[in-house]
């Protein structure tokens, strides 16, 4: 009798407000209509009062209920406002969300070796990165998937402990334009026809390879004073949390090909947002893009456009190892995936199971209590409370995580045709996207390998 395959289930994003499902700003928005009926009832008077009293709640409840795209009128409130306020903010003065990062080095040992950092003033961040790679996962079998899950499970695993020094970890994998050195027949001038021939070749072939890299982040906080400023705390952080993860990577069967350099960190940014095919120019040792225009949605660096998504909802039911793979293998997509983990201490994250545990029970008996049903919805959120109750209860770490995705393409009417394909390929691996309206260049930010997006 064949072994039954693991099957893996993250559960629903919990929704839970302060009182009885209901958030902050939605007890506002409410409380601020009520409160305005009630004077326009003592004000006006009559049948004309009661109807704009009526008529004022009406719009409040509305404003903080109904969905727009995904999220109540009360959530797009703040997403515009700061949307404008950033519009406003970059025709006066040209700022950007990646006016605060920066690349630094860190010499490693005697041998003047050293490594690239991505220093993120407003965060207090240092991140460095490690290229790592695998043999074939897609093409193994449901076993060695799962052998190879749980290794990384284990790496994540020695990256939670109580009191240690890593911020974030974060993995991106990129599936960017490929080919081959377009520099070589140069070296070959004199062979006539051959060189003719090859770069035809080249010209034919290249549009049609695709190369997939995956790359892990982590991220330490710089400390405080004279040491924050000179970063001294946070190299050694650093470096002691990369050579752990590398332990625990090699441990777990992943090829590491080691941390990158300061130039090869810049070249591994400045190609989310390189033109396909564009020949080389003097821009090419600045890891940043020249120029960064944002729209509602999508945002344009020098002559590349990306729209951002976010992974609001990953696979409530039971899924085998391999259900990204249609995400990951969609053919001829410039894209990019990116998770970023804050680790969770083992006693906060007992407290903070048993208080949601808690809390989802007497928010259930709060709406039984006064004649609301509780949804399926609510059920498998408390469900999905209780299970995680149990993991920490076997020993397993607690990460908070937030996953986006990015497209890419050279023009938006690409763009869009990009995107279409994407949200197939997102539909095929159950995830549910959020096209981040408002917030593109933040979301842009976000999958790089900075440490971003997990808040």
């Amino acid at each position: 009798m064949a072994e039954e395959s693991p099957r893996y289930q993250l559960g629903p994003r919990s929704r839970r407000g302060l009182v009885a499902g209901w958030r902050g700003g939605q007890l506002a928005a409410v409380g601020t209509g009520l409160a305005g009926g009630v004077v326009l009832l003592r004000s006006v008077g009559g049948a004309a009062g009661a109807l704009l009293a009526f008529v004022l709640v009406a719009v409040s409840v509305a404003f903080a209920t109904w969905p727009l795209a995904g999220r109540s009128a009360e959530q797009w409130t703040p997403v515009v406002a700061s949307h404008l306020a950033r519009q406003a903010g970059v025709s006066r003065r040209g700022r950007s969300a990646l006016s605060t990062l920066e690349i630094d080095e860190i010499p490693i040992g005697v041998a003047g070796r050293r490594i690239g950092v991505v220093v993120d003033r407003l965060a207090g961040t240092w991140t460095a990165t490690v290229r790592v790679g695998g043999s074939g996962f897609a093409l193994g079998d449901e076993a060695d998937r799962a052998r190879r899950i749980a290794a990384w499970s284990g790496v994540l695993a020695g990256s939670a402990r109580e009191g240690g020094a890593l911020h974030r970890l974060q993995w991106v994998a990129r599936c960017l334009p490929g080919g081959f050195d377009r520099e070589a027949p140069d070296e070959v001038t004199d062979r006539g026809v051959a060189t003719g021939s090859y770069r035809s070749l080249l010209e034919q072939t290249a549009p049609l390879l695709w190369r997939h890299e995956v790359l892990v982040s982590l991220s330490v906080r710089a400390g405080a004073g004279a040491a924050r400023r000179r970063g001294h705390d946070a190299a050694d952080r650093i470096v002691d949390e990369l050579e752990a993860l590398e332990r625990r990577c090699l441990a777990a069967g992943l090829e590491v090909d080691g941390v990158l350099s300061p130039s090869a960190l810049a070249a591994t940014i400045r190609s989310s947002f390189a033109v396909t095919g564009a020949p080389r120019g003097v821009a090419d040792g600045w890891p940043w893009p020249l120029g960064v225009e944002e729209s509602w949605s999508s945002v344009r660096t020098d002559a590349t456009w990306h729209a951002v998504y976010w992974i609001a909802e990953w696979p409530r039911s039971g899924v085998g190892s391999g259900f990204l793979l249609p995400l990951m293998l969609e053919g001829g997509l410039r894209r990019t995936i990116a998770v970023t983990m804050a680790p969770v201490g083992p006693l906060r994250a007992v407290r903070r199971a048993e208080h949601d545990r808690t809390s989802g029970a007497a928010d259930a008996e709060l709406r039984r209590r006064h004649g609301f049903a509780v949804t399926a919805r609510t059920r498998h959120e408390h469900e999905a409370t209780t299970r995680r109750e149990i993991e920490l209860a076997e020993g397993h770490a607690a990460f908070r995580f937030t996953g986006y995705l990015a497209v890419t393409a050279d023009d938006e009417v690409a763009l869009a045709a990009a995107c279409g394909h994407l949200e197939q390929a997102a539909l095929q691996a159950q995830l549910e996207l959020h096209r981040m309206y408002g917030a593109q260049e933040d979301g842009y930010t976000c999958t790089l390998p900075t440490g971003r997006g997990c808040a």
